[in-house]
């Protein structure tokens, strides 16, 4: 049992470092994508058409993408300030009410999610080739991690007894 739980380690820092150089490359995209579209309103060598769909696509892949990682490191919004002062039992069942909320907002956004991208059939405006459903995929694809992530803080806050949240350490 113990190399199953080093196993869920490893694949959890490969998840990690694989999402964050994503959202590395997106936001590196998303910055030479802008700067190229001013620069080519100033010297009109070409026109970039299918930047505002690529634009699109690398922000909605870094945004929930850098929301799984924020829910995987537990830096995400959480309602901590009254389950952190609450003592005892009352707490923890604070911590467990909470953690149930958040496990069922993001399993419902997984599945609908995943229906709303099984029949998208729509496809981008500019680039005719990719469909719309590429760039949304990424909603159930982070919500299913979050899923995950949400589970095992709710299993922290079952089997925790003191007054903090226990921290997940950063590669």
């Amino acid at each position: 049992m113990n190399h199953f739980f080093k196993c869920l380690v490893v694949v959890d820092q490969l998840i990690s470092r694989l999402t964050r150089g994503i959202c590395v490359v997106a936001l590196g995209a998303i910055v030479i994508m802008f700067l190229l579209n001013v620069f080519v309103r100033f010297v009109p060598v070409y026109n970039f058409t299918q930047t505002d769909d690529w634009i699109q696509l690398c922000l909605i892949w870094m945004i929930f993408l850098g929301a799984q990682e924020l829910v995987r490191t537990r830096n995400h919004f959480v309602v901590e300030v009254v389950t952190e002062r609450l003592e005892g039992m009352t707490g923890k069942i604070c911590r467990i009410l909470v953690c149930l909320i958040e496990m069922l907002t993001y399993a419902l956004i997984c599945y609908y999610g995943w229906v709303w991208v099984m029949r998208a059939h729509a496809y981008m405006q500019s680039i005719p080739w990719m469909q719309v459903k590429v760039v949304y995929a990424v909603i159930p694809i982070s919500a299913f991690f979050m899923t995950c992530y949400s589970i095992r803080d709710l299993v922290a806050a079952i089997q925790f007894n003191g007054y903090h949240t226990p921290s997940v350490s950063e590669d």
